[in-house]
């Protein structure tokens, strides 16, 4: 096993003995090391091969925690970010998880075959409105089991401000019960969030906030202090 092998072995291992259990609060945040808590999520529609290898590359300098791509850039950060200690995550199905149950599992093969480290799967979020939730919920349990049949971790990207407030409670119970690895708050910048979701996680699952935005020091202070565990940024301050 080479050394990369073994570092994201090692954060798997981390990420599920912690979920839940961190207290960001406790830690002295500083510019470096919240930059070791970012995830660069390169995830516009209009994205280049040029940018993905810039974003990448300045993720592997600073440390990033992770780099986020769209299914077909996987490959390319494969090769850019191999050797580094920085998580490689596939957004599988974003933004809205509008995708069938054998689309969506088709998809994460293939991005696992790529050389994903992570999979970002986005919850069906018709599946809530159309009250099929329990439907979802067997999906996802069965993507966790793929995931970590391939030595994976997997996270459910969820949009909070779609839904009503029982629809998030539904929804952050049903995640907890599918054994994700993290959830991934979209466009989440309020810290209330995070507390909400860590809340009903529970020591299930870790919270990451993606912010949509470019990287603000003191908005990933803020939510990485709420208690997540990454603080997602559309661009790296270089």
């Amino acid at each position: 096993m080479d050394l990369r092998r073994i570092t994201k072995e090692v954060e798997r291992q981390m990420l599920r003995s912690t979920r839940g259990k961190i207290r960001r609060g406790d830690l002295l945040w500083t510019p470096s090391t919240v930059s070791g808590a970012l995830s660069a999520d390169v995830l516009c529609p209009l994205c280049t091969p040029e940018r993905v290898e810039r974003v990448c590359r300045e993720a592997r300098r600073r440390s990033a925690a992770a780099v986020t791509l769209l299914p077909a850039f996987v490959s390319q950060g494969r090769d850019l970010l191999a050797g580094s200690a920085t998580v490689l995550t596939a957004a599988v199905g974003y933004p809205w998880g509008s995708l069938t149950p054998s689309a969506r599992t088709a998809l994460a093969r293939d991005c696992i075959a790529a050389g994903a480290d992570e999979l970002e799967v986005a919850l069906d979020q018709a599946a809530v409105k159309s009250g099929a939730l329990a439907r979802e919920q067997e999906a996802l349990g069965e993507l966790v089991k793929l995931a970590r049949s391939g030595g994976r971790t997997l996270s459910v990207l969820v949009d909070l401000r779609l839904l009503t407030e029982s629809e998030q409670v539904d929804v952050l119970t049903v995640l907890r019960r599918c054994g994700a690895d993290l959830v991934t708050l979209r466009k989440c910048a309020d810290p209330a969030d995070v507390r909400l979701a860590q809340e009903l996680l529970g020591s299930q699952a870790a919270v990451k906030a993606a912010t949509h935005q470019p990287e603000d020091y003191h908005l990933a202070r803020s939510l990485l202090d709420a208690g997540a565990l990454r603080v997602g940024v559309s661009q790296l301050a270089e």
